[in-house]
């Protein structure tokens, strides 16, 4: 299927392109799910658990970078305020007003590294 779009007007081409967006997404959808039913279709008729399918593509699911924090993890705590256990920072962003008050009194950041866990 072919259509001439050289005679539309720039407001008739960007509504095609939304609908044409929207059909995208929606075939999308789709064809993923009867991809992921055939995938689990074989399997069982093969003999094999879910888990062990799933397991199976794991080694093909890219690994998250190591740089890359997973989210919901906090991070560990690098240094601690010793007047108060409960003032600490990870060492990521900016310092926190506690950590920056004391390096104005003179004092250095390594004095607050928190000790290894």
């Amino acid at each position: 299927m072919t259509t001439d779009v050289s005679k539309l007007s720039y407001a008739e081409l960007l509504a095609l392109k939304s609908q044409l967006e929207e059909q995208i997404d929606a075939k999308r959808s789709e064809e993923i799910k009867v991809l992921a039913d055939g995938y689990v279709r074989k399997a069982i008729a093969a003999g094999f658990t879910l888990r062990e399918a799933f397991e199976a593509v794991q080694p093909y699911v890219p690994a998250a970078s190591s740089k890359v924090r997973q989210a919901g993890v906090p991070a560990a705590i690098q240094f601690r305020d010793p007047a108060n256990p409960g003032n600490a920072w990870s060492g990521r962003g900016r310092a926190p007003r506690w950590l920056v008050a004391y390096e104005q009194q003179g004092r250095v950041r390594e004095e607050f590294r928190a000790e290894a866990a």
